[in-house]
């Protein structure tokens, strides 16, 4: 899947990511939240993020965006996010984020897409 990564995701979560076979771009440092969801639609990548502010579907509707994961799983640590995402990309949705929002959590996610 071909992500871009928001400058408040860990290195760590981004490395794996990578590791296991994603294409993550980094999200340059100190862009505002509208202009990092123009370039997430404009490179064609799916937006990581822990800003909840983009759980705003008025503010970013996700229909026709290349898709949005809002990481919201607690504790952060490395290896529950790891599980969390784990499950989100065996599911169907993971397969397709596109014009979805996906709030995701410990042990379940929410799929928004208006």
């Amino acid at each position: 899947m071909k992500l871009l990564a928001d400058e408040n995701v860990k290195g760590r979560l981004i490395r794996w990511l990578r590791a296991t076979g994603h294409d993550v771009a980094t999200a340059p440092k100190g862009f505002k939240n509208s202009r990092l969801a123009s370039l997430a639609h404009t490179d064609g990548r799916v937006l990581l993020t822990n800003d909840t502010d983009f759980l705003s579907t008025a503010l970013y509707p996700p229909a026709g965006t290349p898709g949005r994961i809002v990481l919201r799983v607690f504790p952060s640590t490395l290896v529950a996010q790891q599980a969390a995402l784990g499950v989100l990309f065996a599911s169907s949705v993971g397969a397709d984020i596109a014009g979805r929002l996906v709030e995701l959590e410990r042990d379940t996610f929410e799929v928004h897409t208006k």
